[in-house]
């Protein structure tokens, strides 16, 4: 079985010891904790909480402002690559273990926030000076000094800038002298004088014109000529400086990148397990941690429980049922399995005690994947775009590399059979032709022609493997229900619908192998139908013709669905019997849903399995239009069109056709196989300290 076997876990032990009973759960690691609220507080975990939230803080704005993600992305991991190196830590508790990230991190955080600061603060200049020059420049042309204007003892003198047309309206209401210097065809200088008195008068006329006095900032010089000059000098030296310290924030990124996210994966950890551990349940005096653990880590949590009350107490299944608690699932696939664990999430990570279907998609997703993918160039193609991110990635770009790489080694199987290698028959390619000329499957099943009995062929493969994949999704339902303990449904339902469905596909090859004479392979007419039908004839013997799987699959379809009748009234009954509301529209709704949906969704089921075969030879003839196309342009002289069209149609076709083949392996597990089955309704195992990317640890007892 694929879940870990699970204990619970109670640790009892005085308040004031929770600290160290929490570094002891994180040196375990693998404890799932029990939420449990409580009034009571635990100062030290407190303190330790406020100084891992305060770091983290910290180191957080620094990443932030330096734009270091968090996670190398798809297109940086195959040009630059993830960071790789992991931060080694020698641990002896969390208080240790914070006071080791405060003292490590503060050169790289102080070296980066005083750069930053800088950085800021030349930028905040850069931006007030560009301001000011974008004024000074309206009146930059002006050799006047202001302050021989604004100085005069008897007289009060001011400039404004205002809008040419809004003068002889100004000139009309103040009716003082004025001296007009034109700036440009839109603005006018206005020096105006009048007396002491006056200037209240002129300062709301302009202001009712949205026009202010010119001022110069007192530092600089008050001739508008002059000022402009020196603003201008002063922004191409904080141009120069704010090159050279963006120069510096980008080489300082580069440098402390993977240390400043080790310090950032391993503040938040800290962070996020003190979060959650600060509250331990019990009285005031003494605290109630609970949790589970896998059944291979009980030794280990003795040993490091062994100064406190440790009860450790093995989990059934049925325990979900009485302490009504969704109990976690612990995945224990191994790596390559773990791979496809991306996929079962889709649905939801499954139950306690639940198959774990990840197995199984690790085996069929490479084939549904290869078989609508079928062509060895593109297969390499992807294998070799898969295996870059898994040596350059890391976390999950890393998982998606190994997705893309099992997915392109099924596709160049699948090219290999079906002999293609960029459209092109293997046959045909002149180095290709000495190696696999000693392989015998290469081209055994030939689509490059699509003639009507390639594409027939690749379409019964296709419903062939549907048909193989959805009777395993009723075997498992089947399965499921008994170590339920639903021993009714799988006699009444689950048997029935697997024995139903093998009695639909026998009518369905019956009816292939007779040409299609529905009536008569009943042996209502004349004619007797002795052919054999397709794969039944091949598997149980030559006893098995057409006319014979015909009427034995009949009785056994309606026995089946009389069963099914019959399983429903009774559990009618039993619902009526417990004063439970009934479903379904009762009999008759019975009737319909047996006899017409389930039949009519066996079949659509069964056909929507086609895709396989429709995908792939749509991926042959996108190959064999691009071929024509490459060839006709090369006999006409257009080398390099046809090149072009030749690369350029592979790139389109990888990208396009392969993320619709992706979409079409999802929809046939969400849509085809997972309902039948499964239900994915788990809760995730978290480990106290979870996977880390970048950082390592190392625990070390105290001396």
């Amino acid at each position: 079985m694929a879940i870990a076997k699970l204990m619970k876990a109670t640790l009892i032990l005085p308040r004031n010891e929770a600290a160290q009973a929490v570094s002891s759960l994180a040196e375990l690691e693998w404890f799932h904790s029990l939420s449990q609220g409580s009034e009571y507080i635990n100062i030290e975990l407190d303190n330790l909480l406020l100084r891992a939230q305060k770091l983290f803080q910290s180191i957080d704005e620094i990443v932030r402002a330096l734009s270091i993600p968090l996670e190398t992305g798809i297109i940086a991991t195959m040009f630059h690559g993830a960071p790789k190196g992991k931060m080694q830590f020698v641990v002896e508790d969390l208080q240790h273990l914070i006071s080791d990230l405060e003292s490590k991190s503060k050169t790289i955080v102080d070296e980066a926030r005083s750069l930053l600061n800088e950085r800021g603060s030349v930028k905040r200049l850069l931006e007030e000076h560009q301001t000011l020059l974008d004024v000074l420049k309206v009146v930059s042309s002006i050799n006047l000094d202001l302050t021989e204007i604004n100085n005069l003892k008897r007289f009060y003198s001011n400039m404004f800038i205002i809008n040419a047309k809004e003068v002889p309206e100004i000139e009309r209401v103040l009716d003082l002298p004025v001296i007009k210097m034109g700036l440009n065809e839109m603005k006018v200088v206005l020096v105006i004088f009048g007396t002491r008195e006056d200037s209240e008068r002129i300062s709301k006329v302009f202001r009712s014109f949205d026009a202010h006095e010119f001022v110069i900032p007192s530092h600089l010089p008050q001739n508008p000529s002059e000022a402009y000059k020196q603003v201008d000098q002063k922004i191409r030296e904080l141009e120069k400086r704010h090159e050279e310290l963006e120069k510096n924030t980008k080489k300082i990124r580069l440098t402390i990148s993977a240390k400043i996210l080790s310090f950032h994966e391993c503040t938040r950890i800290t962070k996020d397990v003190l979060e959650t551990m600060r509250k331990p349940g019990g009285t005031k005096n003494f605290a109630i941690i609970q949790g589970y653990i896998p059944s291979i880590m009980e030794k280990k949590m003795r040993k490091l429980s062994k100064d406190w009350v440790c009860a450790i107490d093995e989990v059934k299944e049925n325990d979900e049922e009485h302490d009504k608690e969704v109990l976690p699932s612990l995945l224990t696939n191994t790596k390559y399995l773990k791979t496809f664990e991306v996929i079962t999430s889709t649905q939801g990570i499954p139950r306690y005690g639940e198959i774990d279907p990840t197995p199984m998609i690790a085996f069929v997703w490479p084939l549904f994947y290869g078989l609508m993918f079928g062509d060895l160039g593109h297969g390499l193609l992807l294998f070799g775009l898969g295996m870059l991110l898994r040596i350059r990635g890391l976390g999950g770009t890393r998982t998606w590399g190994t997705l893309l790489a099992a997915s392109g080694v099924a596709a160049g199987i699948a090219g290999l059979i079906t002999g293609e290698f960029f459209g092109w028959h293997i046959h045909e390619v002149v180095i290709l032709n000495y190696i696999t000329h000693y392989i015998p499957f290469i081209g055994i099943l030939q689509v490059s022609e699509l003639s009507f009995e390639q594409v027939i062929l690749v379409l019964k493969i296709s419903i062939a493997i549907g048909i193989v994949h959805l009777v395993s999704a009723f075997v498992l339902n089947i399965k499921r229900k008994l170590t339920e303990g639903k021993k009714h449904e799988v006699y009444t339902h689950g048997i029935p619908i697997l024995v139903m469905y093998g009695a639909v596909v026998a009518l369905i090859l019956a009816a292939i192998g007779s040409g299609y004479d529905i009536i008569g392979m009943f042996g209502v007419t004349e004619r007797v139908h002795s052919e054999p039908v397709p794969w039944i004839t091949f598997i149980v013997g030559e006893w098995a013709t057409v006319e014979v799987i015909a009427k034995i699959s009949v009785p056994i379809l309606f026995a089946m669905i009389a069963i099914m009748m019959l399983g429903h009234i009774m559990e009618e009954k039993h619902r009526k019997a417990h004063g439970l509301e009934t479903e379904g529209g009762g009999i008759m709704g019975a009737v319909v849903e047996i006899i017409m949906v389930r039949t009519m969704e066996l079949l659509s089921h069964t056909i929507s399995y086609s895709r396989l075969g429709i995908m792939l030879l749509v991926h042959v003839a996108l190959l064999i239009t691009v071929n024509d196309a490459y060839i006709y342009n090369m006999s006409k002289g257009s080398i390099g069109l046809g090149l072009a069209l030749l690369v350029g149609g592979n790139i389109g076709i990888i990208m396009i056709e392969g993320l619709i083949v992706y979409i079409q392996a999802i929809r046939l597990h969400l849509y085809e196989w997972f309902p039948k089955w499964y239900e994915g309704e788990g809760k995730e195992f978290k480990k106290i300290i979870p996977q880390m990317l970048y950082t390592s640890l190392l625990w070390e007892k105290k001396k």
